[in-house]
C-alpha cells in the first residue's frame, strides 16, 4: 500500500520511459479517481485527451513537423513562463536545467544535443501514453487552480499504480497542431501535456536529484504561540 506522502515524495518529472504498455483499465481508473479533486462551485473544468499507439505517433509527428517549420513555436495561447525572470525563480530554473544536462552528459554549449533533448518532449519521452489537458476558455484563469489539482491527482494516482509521469507545458508551443490533430474545439485552451508510463530506471535523465526550498522559505505562521 502506498501512502499519499510516499506518492508525493516519489513523484518527479520523469524524462525517459519504457515502452511497456499501460492498460486502458489502469488509465481509466486513474482519471476516474482523479475527478474527486476540489472544484469551486463543482465546475470541474478539466478535459483530457488520451493518446497511445498510432494516435500518439500521429500527434508526435505533427508536433515535430510544426517545430521544424516554426522554430520559434506556434503562437501560444498563454505563456507558461514569465518574459522577465526575477530571483529566486531564475536560479532555480537554471539549476534544475543544468542538473539534467549534467546527468545526461550534455555539455551546456552543445546546442544540438540540448535541442534533441527538448524535442523528446514531443514524443512523450517514449512513454506509451500521452495525455493532453485542456480547459474551456471561459473558465480562464479563475479555474486554473482546480485544473492543477486534478492534474496533481493524476500524477499521484499514477504512483499508486507503479507508474511515473512528466507534466509538459511545452505542448503549448504546438497548440494549433494539437487542436487540429485531436479535433479540440477552439473554445478550449491547451493547458499542458503529460507523459505516463513505466520508468526507465537505467536512463540518467531519471537520476537527477531534485531540490526544493525549505519550509521557512515559503511558509509564514500567524497567531501561533
Amino acid at each position: 500500500m502506498m501512502f499519499v506522502s510516499d506518492a508525493i515524495a516519489s513523484r518527479f518529472s520523469a524524462r525517459a520511459f519504457l515502452d511497456t504498455p499501460v492498460s486502458i483499465d489502469t488509465i481509466q481508473k486513474i482519471l476516474d479517481h482523479a475527478r474527486w479533486a476540489p472544484s469551486g462551485g463543482n465546475i470541474q473544468p478539466w478535459k483530457v485527451h488520451v493518446v497511445t499507439g498510432d494516435a500518439k505517433a500521429k500527434l508526435s509527428k505533427a508536433a515535430l513537423d510544426s517545430v521544424r517549420s516554426h522554430p520559434d513555436g506556434e503562437t501560444p495561447e498563454y505563456l507558461p513562463y514569465p518574459t522577465e525572470w526575477k530571483q529566486p525563480y531564475k536560479n532555480r530554473r537554471f539549476a534544475i536545467g543544468m542538473a539534467l544536462y549534467d546527468a545526461m552528459g550534455i555539455d551546456r554549449r552543445d546546442k544540438q544535443a540540448r535541442t534533441e533533448q527538448l524535442l523528446a518532449n514531443y514524443e512523450f519521452f517514449n512513454a506509451p501514453i500521452g495525455l493532453i489537458f485542456s480547459i474551456d476558455k471561459t473558465l480562464w484563469p479563475g479555474q486554473l487552480g482546480e485544473m492543477g489539482m486534478y492534474i496533481q491527482n493524476v500524477m499521484l494516482l499514477a504512483r499508486e499504480h507503479g507508474l511515473h509521469t512528466c507534466p509538459q507545458q511545452i505542448w503549448q508551443f504546438v497548440n494549433r497542431t494539437v487542436h487540429q490533430v485531436l479535433d479540440i474545439s477552439d473554445d478550449y485552451t491547451i493547458y499542458c501535456g503529460m507523459s505516463l508510463g513505466y520508468l526507465d530506471t537505467d536512463n540518467n535523465a531519471n537520476k537527477v536529484v531534485r531540490q526544493r526550498g525549505e519550509l521557512d522559505d515559503f511558509a509564514l505562521f500567524h497567531g501561533f504561540e
